[in-house]
């Protein structure tokens, strides 16, 4: 946190001036003195953006707060009602000087027309675009009247989907908007209406950068080439310099003779004896700070300031023996993924707080983490989220924002998707933390497994089109995208690649692996299903218990309780808890509901302890474990390992072992003790066993030598110890592993035959 300080203070003083100043480029922040009214209520606030209804409601003492008891119902009514965003502003001095001036809204949410001074500006329909106006010619000096009209978001939304034929699996596929929060099995439908992101008004004259990002192209041992990507838009023709300073240091500069309107300049540089960046506990995160100055002589026009890091990723998948090997590659090394999924850390999306987010990827480094995957159902993270990935070595599995339906496909919603595509891609590119872009989340897996061409009565000819639509986003506009504006990064087109019941779907590609907790299956059969890279899986348990007594608000708590329902979104989750707990706890009766809930975490993290550890010793066979799920976005029963107020549950204490470097493990079929080693070098230790009773008195003890290569998972055969095993009672004894490197005690770890309860 206090390395962060000195940037949380810069951000702060930007965000305070009402008027930024560069060279020649003058913002005008307009987030203050907004007013919000809604049509046929009697309401009117005073606010500051960002700012959606539900929050600016809640602040002003006119709802209940949505995350607490049980008002998720009375709150629906907001997100079909219009509301109006209105400012009045005077429009600074140097801002009207200037040759352009620009409005921009980093992001409105979602359906709403603009106005400025009476004058249409444009209607906004997309949740993750910025939306941007020359307003050069309607601008006054005093009393600008700036609008922003919401429509009826329920509404507008139906009637889009009624009128799209055939008809699409959810009706959410119609909006360009975060698709939790129309509900799901974790999430409320609290669907948010406002200024989510600020707004500013930027003036400017002869010429702009709008983009510049930085990519390493190439590396070797002695250099690593970088690309340099700009976006400049001019006022007029001439020839201007960009010049590119490596922390601090002059690199190069490149002539650019630029033309009347936008274009994107490409030039390359060499970084000698570069410092590279690697994951989470593969290696240091250094980062370069590249600044970029466009120069009319020795006039600056305009500057940018990158923060990034020298680093190579490749995704391998190809076949094999066994079907297709599916595994990553940093800056050569191939290496095991491990972590979790992501999803949006607030159900009001203003509520998003640096300082939440910093502790969470604080528990998610000292985990072991190398990799989150941001599912495809929530929202793009912000620049915060990504520089503190870039900061703590966690790579970063990006989903575009597309999950479990099939999407329209006439020309304005795929030109939408085009936009959304190529800004985020820009956005995002400079962070050496971002490692590949996928299509969305469960979407191939959708069409070909879900029904949909029965359930929704699909011709012949429907589903060709539906196809050759999903192909043209899929499987056309999106990895172009990847490919013309980052380049250096893979995509992927849909994850998981194979539904889980398909047998293919654990010989190759990733696998969301959902039999377990869909299919009820027991906890066991993760042993059973290892993919070569397991992108999904996981099992509910309750939040802490002081999250549960938060939301109760004194209503007395048990499972049956009224706002325990209201804050499990599964149709079976309270069932399946219990018969879970019941199936791995049956002797444990729990004296109250807190025993209860503790029970409920403990048997989550049996649970994933097994699938965990049978992923990690089927390694490389299996390259990469990323449970569901990291976070929760509201107080709720859910799969995650952290609850909503930052609780982690039993199962996120034990991944601090089921992550580390070096993970033992017993096969509790053949009783062959497996090393699994993600560490880059080499292993020469002894590996100690021994059989213990429940009183930790020892029964058997054996030590020997062991060696692994780096990065290897190696099973070692521990003379006598299957014997006394097989003559065990396996409900009274206990396996303790220790691995010693000289004094140094590199990895331990306890194995029991049972669910055991601590």
């Amino acid at each position: 946190m206090k390395k962060l300080l000195p940037l949380i203070l810069l951000i702060i003083a930007f965000t305070a001036c009402q008027q930024v100043e560069k060279q020649n480029v003058v913002v005008q922040l307009l987030n203050q003195g907004w007013t919000l009214t809604g049509d046929t209520l009697d309401i009117n606030m005073q606010i500051d953006v960002p700012s959606v209804v539900q929050q600016s409601l809640y602040d002003n003492g006119l709802i209940l707060h949505p995350y607490l008891g049980t008002v998720e119902n009375q709150l629906l009514w907001i997100s079909d009602h219009p509301w109006n965003y209105t400012l009045h502003f005077d429009a600074s001095k140097d801002l009207l000087e200037k040759q352009v001036v620009e409005l921009e809204f980093d992001g409105i949410d979602t359906y709403a027309e603009v106005k400025l001074n009476g004058e249409k500006l444009f209607f906004a329909d997309n949740q993750f675009r910025v939306w941007k106006h020359d307003v050069k010619d309607l601008l006054k000096k005093k009393d600008n009247l700036l609008e922003v009209h919401f429509l009826r978001y329920d509404s507008t939304q139906l009637a889009l989907y009624e009128q799209h034929q055939p008809r699409l699996p959810e009706k959410y596929a119609v909006s360009r908007k975060a698709p939790y929060q129309h509900g799901w099995d974790w999430a409320p439908k609290y669907k948010n209406v406002g200024i989510w992101k600020r707004v500013e008004l930027i003036g400017w004259s002869d010429a702009k950068l709008q983009n510049a990002y930085i990519v390493t192209e190439n590396l070797d041992s002695e250099k690593a080439t970088m690309r340099l990507c700009l976006d400049v838009e001019s006022k007029a023709e001439g020839n201007y310099v960009a010049e590119i300073y490596v922390n601090g240091e002059r690199s190069s500069e490149k002539n650019v003779h630029l033309d009347r309107g936008f274009q994107s300049e490409i030039f390359k540089f060499e970084i000698l004896n570069p410092e590279l960046w690697w994951p989470n506990e593969m290696g240091e995160q250094p980062l370069y700070v590249f600044d970029v100055l466009l120069k009319d002589g020795d006039k600056v026009l305009d500057f940018k300031k990158i923060r990034s890091g020298i680093k190579t990723f490749e995704m391998v998948d190809e076949p094999d023996s066994i079907g297709r090997a599916f595994y990553f590659k940093v800056n050569g090394v191939p290496f095991y993924a491990k972590g979790a999924n992501y999803i949006p850390e607030e159900m009001i999306e203003t509520w998003n707080d640096v300082d939440h987010t910093i502790q969470l990827l604080e528990q998610a480094k000292d985990a072991h983490f190398n990799m989150l995957r941001v599912w495809g159902g929530g929202i793009y993270p912000s620049d915060d989220f990504f520089t503190l990935c870039d900061k703590y070595g966690i790579l970063v599995w990006e989903d575009f924002m597309y999950a479990g339906t099939m999407y329209p496909y006439d020309e304005a919603f795929l030109e939408n998707a085009r936009i959304e595509a190529e800004e985020q891609v820009k956005r995002l590119a400079s962070h050496p933390s971002l490692a590949l872009w996928c299509g969305g989340n469960e979407i191939s897996e959708g069409y070909y497994n879900w029904g949909w061409q029965q359930s929704l009565g699909w011709s012949e000819e429907d589903d060709k089109a539906i196809k050759a639509g999903y192909d043209r986003l899929f499987e056309n506009i999106l990895p172009q995208a990847v490919a013309k504006f980052d380049g250096t990064r893979p995509y992927w087109p849909s994850s998981p690649s194979k539904g889980w019941g398909r047998p293919e779907s654990l010989t190759e590609g990733d696998v969301h692996y959902w039999g377990v907790w869909w299919g009820e299956q027991p906890y066991e059969m993760y042993r059973e299903k290892v993919g070569r890279f397991n992108s999904e899986y996981g099992y509910q348990s309750y939040p802490d218990y002081s999250t549960l007594l938060k939301i109760a608000e004194g209503e007395a708590l048990s499972k049956d309780a009224e706002v325990i329902a209201a804050h499990q979104k599964h149709a079976r989750g309270t069932r399946q808890i219990d018969d879970f707990i019941q199936r791995y706890y049956p002797n444990i009766q729990p004296k109250d509901f807190e025993e209860y809930v503790h029970l409920s975490q403990l048997s989550q993290a049996y649970g994933m302890e097994v699938a965990t550890e049978a992923h990690r010793t089927a390694k490389p066979y299996n390259m990469g474990t990323l449970y569901w799920q990291l976070n929760d976005a509201w107080p709720v029963t859910s799969w995650s390992s952290i609850d909503y107020y930052g609780n982690p549950k039993v199962f996120h204490e034990r991944l601090k072992t089921l992550y580390a470097p070096v993970l033992l493990s017993l096969d509790k079929k053949d009783y062959g003790v497996f090393v699994t080693s993600d560490l880059l070098r080499n292993i020469d230790g002894t590996l100690s066993v021994a059989v213990c009773d429940l009183e930790d008195s020892p029964l058997f003890e054996q030590k020997m030598k062991v060696r692994l290569e780096a990065n290897e998972n190696r099973k070692f055969v521990v003379e006598g110890l299957s014997e006394c095993l097989r003559k065990a009672d396996l409900k009274k004894v206990y396996v303790k592993l220790e691995l010693a490197e000289g004094d140094t005690l590199t990895a331990e770890r306890k194995c029991y035959f049972f669910a055991f309860f601590e």
